[in-house]
């Protein structure tokens, strides 16, 4: 008897069912206010995962949207070098950005990146960075702050695409 490998294929699910099942609560207020946005500024999501979906703009991927337990999160693609400094001038945004960016230190995943680089993140300098930064950089979007600061990311990463 010959082994046959099922491959599992995922159910496509609008992301606004899966919150109002995942989230109650500001987690789901949030969550809410932050996919409207991107619905009201052309970004269309595609799932990928049962518990994640590619943003696009323009047909290139700004940003992919993961479902958490406890809160929607970004996780970052392109380059959020210092050209994104005007994303923290605000003071608030600046401690909030801090606060909920997360950035997965390197796992010596190859010889020319070994112990990770000093990476220019938001304008703000991080250590130990893996040199392929568009899978490493993370935005917990935990408080309604969060909200405005993903909004301000996603929103420059659109123009960025625009201009490019």
């Amino acid at each position: 008897m010959r082994n046959c490998k099922v491959t599992e294929k995922i159910v496509k699910q609008k992301i606004e069912d899966v919150i109002n099942d995942t989230y109650i609560g500001d987690a789901l207020k949030n969550a809410i206010d932050f996919i409207s946005h991107l619905s009201a500024n052309k970004i269309s999501l595609s799932q990928e995962s049962p518990k994640s979906w590619k943003a696009s703009f323009k047909g290139k991927i700004s940003a992919i949207v993961i479902l958490s337990e406890a809160h929607l999160v970004l996780s970052l693609r392109g380059d959020y070098s210092k050209d994104y400094e005007s994303v923290t001038e605000c003071e608030r945004m600046k401690h909030c950005l801090l606060d909920n960016l997360f950035i997965k230190p390197c796992n010596a995943c190859n010889a020319k990146c070994s112990d990770g680089i000093i990476g220019q993140i938001f304008g703000m300098e991080f250590n130990k960075v893996c040199k392929h930064l568009p899978n490493t950089t993370y935005f917990n979007i935990v408080d309604i702050d969060a909200v405005e600061c993903a909004k301000l990311i996603i929103e420059k990463r659109c123009h960025d695409i625009i201009t490019a």
